[in-house]
């Protein structure tokens, strides 16, 4: 049965990105733990980064005063992300545990790239708190 896809044009952008960082690897770190674990914190990471450095200096000129709401939005998502994981598990636990057993490579990938989301979130609101 092929996997549903919600947004295809925003897959096939994420999937081609990903193929362009997959392509220049080693062959024999495919599909190994480093792999999943570099692409989804780094992805993430720089992702949410590029994010920020547009609500400064893009969509801030479009929508006044939006850079300044997006500390709001950014803690939304940090603590919305994980509680959607949770409240799904609360929902249909055996799905959730479906999910959690037949995929580790791809859970581990969702966490890294929480982690960087989380970590490019937490410096900018530390750039912000010391006015830099």
């Amino acid at each position: 049965m092929p996997e549903a896809i919600p947004d295809k044009g925003l897959y096939e952008v994420t999937q081609f990105l990903f193929d362009q960082v997959r392509n220049r690897l080693p062959e024999r770190l495919h599909n190994l733990p480093v792999e999943v674990s570099l692409e989804g914190y780094l992805g993430a990471y720089l992702l949410t980064r590029a994010l920020q450095w547009g609500s400064r200096h893009v969509v801030d000129r479009i929508v006044p005063g939006f850079d300044q709401r997006l500390p709001l939005l950014e803690k939304i998502c940090e603590i919305g992300f994980p509680a959607a994981f949770l409240l799904y598990g609360l929902i249909d636990q055996d799905g959730a545990r479906d999910l959690i057993y037949s995929k580790p490579m791809d859970n581990l990938g969702i966490v890294m790239a929480y982690l960087g989301g989380v970590t490019a979130v937490e410096q900018d609101l530390h750039r912000r708190s010391e006015g830099i």
